[in-house]
């Protein structure tokens, strides 16, 4: 049978085949044996017609057609309905589909076309319009913020540092960034520009999950819009620092008593001729450093040393260092010439790229200049940046087992002090201690992509345990199902629906020290975010998305049963009127 053609009634094939036999030969014997049989022929044609036309009518045959469902238009936040009026005097009898309804979108691949208007759909319900032919028409300009970038999870001391985009605002409008209390920590006005850079600060002095507000207000001081930021803040850990010093250096010098100022446990071994030594120690017991090993490694988090010193090491001491990196996660700052790092066996980790400009400017150090040595690291597989400017990084590590291996081409940085620029330093200086310090060991670590968690909404997170089979359980005891990474088994994710605003909890059965909080916020939070960052979404997955041929569904559809019906009368009509001609 023709793949284009099928019966709906298809058990009664062979019962209407039968039939049809049997009629036929009965119909056809008895004219044949009639006295009068005046066109024979024609009137087997038409028996013939009028029987299988009765068999049809049973059988129901069907042929395969495409699918068409017509045209589409899906409403958004934001959507223009000029736009809307515009597709509707286009085409007749065009669908509407209200996003913001919760109306459904399955079903929707068999549409001729569909149109997305305003801000576009949520980036968890595009997979629904997968396969289909979709022009997305974005809504009506943006006004609030559109970009924010800020440090979710911070120590105390660390400044927070909230930037971010501000688009079609009014001439002398303000942010301002607010405590937990109330307090206006910081502002920014903005100009006449149509998009608009700012950034706010503050430090951060006590720890624990803390609410900040950024709230934009007009020139005469009315309120506009108010947006909670949550920042969870964590007492800073001092960790234990060994310092290795070939000779006496002004970084080192400034280094070891700005360290030892902050309460940290310091321990300077400086070499002073061929196997003789001086020790300094600040907020730390003395102990017996003559030569490096395991033993003395293990009650560090880090070490900074400088290139001279790593080549004076014996083997055994290499030995002892480079284990205690790789098996317990001790951390490496080598100081010196850049070009010296290429000479250090093992530890030679980086490759570097010469430059000519010997000073930079970071955007989080602001105004701040610094000076470098003629190279930057070159970007390769491993290489994790901590202080960099456009393309280029100027400080960087690698990971090494457990441990990381971490250096810089800036120099000088003793002068900031100098210049008064304290913040500076003690910014450059925290982000490399903080990034290469010893990490203490977790049963299991939780991270989000999402930001901003909307009550009711989806909220994805990942899970990374070496436990098997981990249980996750929601503040209220809910189990939440994950999902096993088919290639890293140590990765699991998962998705749950938050039901309260504020601070939620994720707890981990199985260790009741593995928690994950986040906050969860009003569905009309950060709208001009939200509304800015579904846009690019819905741009980037319509683009990529129907460049190529929509695979059309295809049904079997059964002829109208009129035509059969037609042709049984006919053929009947046909059969009457031939004797009285």
């Amino acid at each position: 049978m023709n793949d284009n053609l099928t019966f709906l009634n298809a058990a009664w094939v062979w019962p209407a085949l039968i039939f049809w036999l049997i009629s036929i030969l009965v119909f056809i014997w008895k004219e044949w044996t009639s006295p009068r049989n005046k066109g024979f022929i024609v009137k087997v044609v038409l028996i013939f017609f009028s029987v299988s036309s009765l068999a049809l009518l049973a059988l129901k045959p069907a042929i395969l057609k495409e699918v068409n469902e017509g045209r589409v238009v899906i409403t958004t936040d934001n959507f223009k309905q000029t736009q809307l009026d515009s597709l509707k005097k286009t085409y007749r009898n065009l669908k509407v589909i209200d996003y913001n309804n919760d109306e459904s979108l399955l079903g929707l691949v068999n549409s001729e076309e569909i149109f997305v208007l305003g801000s576009g759909i949520a980036s968890y319900d595009l997979w629904s319009l997968e396969n289909t032919t979709a022009t997305y028409l974005s809504g009506h300009e943006l006004s609030g913020i559109i970009k924010l970038n800020y440090k979710q999870e911070n120590k105390v001391g660390n400044q927070l540092d909230v930037k971010g985009i501000f688009a079609n605002r009014r001439f002398k409008n303000r942010l301002v960034l607010q405590d937990a209390a109330g307090t206006a920590l910081d502002s920014a006005v903005f100009g006449s520009k149509e998009k608009e850079g700012f950034q706010l600060s503050t430090t951060l002095k006590v720890s624990g999950n803390y609410v900040f507000s950024i709230i934009e207000k007009d020139s005469l001081g009315e309120v506009l819009n108010r947006n909670a930021l949550p920042v969870k803040i964590q007492k800073r850990k001092a960790p234990r620092i060994l310092i290795l010093n070939t000779y006496p250096t002004f970084e080192i010098k400034y280094l070891k008593n700005f360290l030892a100022d902050l309460g940290h446990e310091v321990t300077v071994k400086n070499r002073i001729t061929t196997g003789r030594y001086k020790f300094e120690f600040f907020n730390a017991e003395q102990m017996n450093l003559r030569s490096l090993n395991s033993s003395n490694l293990g009650g560090f988090d880090l070490v900074i040393l400088d290139s001279g010193f790593l080549k004076t090491l014996s083997n055994s001491e290499r030995n002892a260092l480079q284990k205690s990196i790789k098996a317990t996660g001790l951390g490496l700052f080598i100081l010196g010439e850049a070009k010296a790092l290429n000479n250090l066996g093992d530890f030679s980790v980086f490759t570097l790229q010469p430059v000519s400009t010997l000073e930079v400017g970071f955007d989080e150090l602001k105004t701040v200049r610094l000076t470098t040595q003629p190279f930057r690291l070159k970007q390769e597989f491993g290489l994790e940046e901590i202080h960099t400017l456009n393309a280029s990084i100027f400080s960087a590590y690698k990971r090494s087992g457990q441990g990381r291996i971490g250096t810089t081409m800036l120099q000088n940085t003793w002068q900031l002090l100098l210049d008064g620029k304290q913040e500076a330093y003690q910014q450059i200086w925290s982000d490399i201690i903080e990034q290469l310090s010893k990490r203490e060991f977790l049963l299991a670590s939780f991270s989000s992509v999402d930001k901003f968690v909307l009550k009711d909404e989806p909220f994805t997170f990942q899970l990374r345990t070496s436990k098997e089979n981990p249980i996750i359980l929601d503040q209220y005891d809910h189990l939440i199902p994950l999902k096993q990474d088919l290639n890293v088994s140590e990765t699991w994710s998962g998705v749950t629906y938050p039901l309260s605003l504020g601070w939620q909890r994720l707890n981990m059965e199985q260790d009741s020290t593995s928690s994950f909080e986040y906050y969860v916020h009003q569905s009309d939070s950060w709208k001009s975010l939200r509304h800015y960052q579904t846009q690019q979404a819905n741009m980037k997955f319509f683009q990529e998305k129907f460049r190529g041929s929509k695979d059309i569904d295809q049904t079997y559809v059964a002829i109208h049963p009129f035509w059969f019906f037609g042709i049984f009368i006919f053929s009947m009509t046909g059969l009457w009127l031939l004797p009285k001609l």
